[in-house]
């Protein structure tokens, strides 16, 4: 099978490509290249490698694919805060696109990466029936190509949703501005594993092995297996809370200590959700859990002998990156490379 991958130099992809490489999978990868990979030396790629914005993908550059892993897009909350239209244009728009594209040349399936985002606030334990309350731009994008791209299923065409719970884990393209990833580089920096809100919110984890794990499950199901459906990504034991997080961490680390900056402060994205579905129906379970993935995470940094510099730096934090890269003048307000 030919794979096309958007966004395989990102944090996921770098980790799906390297697996999808190894089932023997043929990958076309498409990747802007925004973000350096900036953690670990070895860099493995595609057969084929596409540098090119998702909104100019043409018919020609998906032909002789099977299917579409949709990574690419503004990659969280705070960025697709700074433009909302652009977020829609970027994750909404030319996700439709790309799908509508795909369709028209014959690719069979199309795995969409969502989020558990979807959910926003509730108190519920939510499936994949459950209302969706999406609170930001980020996850209301999500939210609206999932409802698009379930229109195109047809008997020919199968979309597949993957609402991915918060990822956490070593990739050669790191960030540290995903929840277990900072809190952990914020301990090793500076001593203190600094909260922004009361800790409160739950959170349900996902290690970035585990969802390449879930594409890589989904391309080698039957069709039928995973035509027009959605499915959470994570496990029931995944669910935690952020000052659970914190605490699992100060355990781990060495001379760590909590520090809540403001107890007043609720975060309004607070969600439990169920993961029966994805394991009932296709067989998939994670591997790692969220003390076994601190501890990967610590023994990777550690190594590094991590700096507050080092931890603030801009290449592992998406957000920072793009506005230096504006600032730069490297690319245009519409998130564009000049020539």
């Amino acid at each position: 099978m030919k794979v096309f991958l958007t966004g395989h130099l990102g944090y996921v992809g770098t980790v799906l490509l390297e697996k999808l490489l190894a089932e023997n999978f043929e990958v076309v990868g498409c990747d802007i290249g925004y973000y350096p990979q900036s953690f670990e030396d070895t860099e493995i790629v595609p057969q084929n490698f596409l540098k090119k914005d998702i909104r100019d993908i043409t018919k020609e550059d998906l032909y002789g694919c099977n299917a579409i892993c949709h990574l690419a897009g503004l990659s969280n909350d705070p960025i697709g805060e700074i433009n909302p239209k652009l977020t829609n244009e970027i994750n909404y728009l030319s996700t439709i696109r790309l799908a509508k594209l795909s369709k028209e040349i014959g690719i069979e399936r199309f795995i969409f990466s969502s989020s558990c985002s979807a959910y926003g606030l509730n108190e519920d334990i939510v499936t994949e029936q459950s209302q969706l309350a999406p609170q930001t731009a980020y996850a209301k994008s999500k939210v609206n190509s999932e409802q698009e791209l379930v229109k195109l299923r047809d008997i020919n065409f199968a979309p597949v949703m993957l609402r991915n719970a918060t990822v956490y884990g070593i990739s050669p393209n790191l960030r540290l501005d995903l929840v277990v990833n900072n809190l952990i580089g914020s301990a090793l920096s500076t001593g203190k594993i600094k909260l922004n809100s009361d800790g409160t919110a739950w959170r349900p984890l996902l290690h970035v092995e585990d969802m390449a794990d879930a594409f890589v499950r989904c391309l080698k199901a039957s069709k039928n297996e995973v035509n027009g459906k959605f499915f959470n990504v994570g496990s029931n034991q995944g669910n935690h809370k952020v000052i659970e997080i914190a605490e699992k961490i100060a355990q781990k680390i060495p001379n760590s200590e909590i520090e809540i900056a403001n107890k007043d402060n609720k975060d309004n994205r607070s969600y439990k959700v169920n993961f029966d579905k994805i394991y009932e129906e296709l067989g998939f379970k994670t591997k790692w859990n969220l003390d076994d993935g601190i501890k990967q995470i610590y023994d990777a940094m550690k190594d590094k002998c991590l700096s507050l510099e080092y931890f603030s730096d801009k290449s592992f934090h998406r957000l920072k990156y793009l506005k230096w890269l504006l600032e730069k003048g490297t690319i245009n307000q519409d998130l564009r490379f000049k020539n």
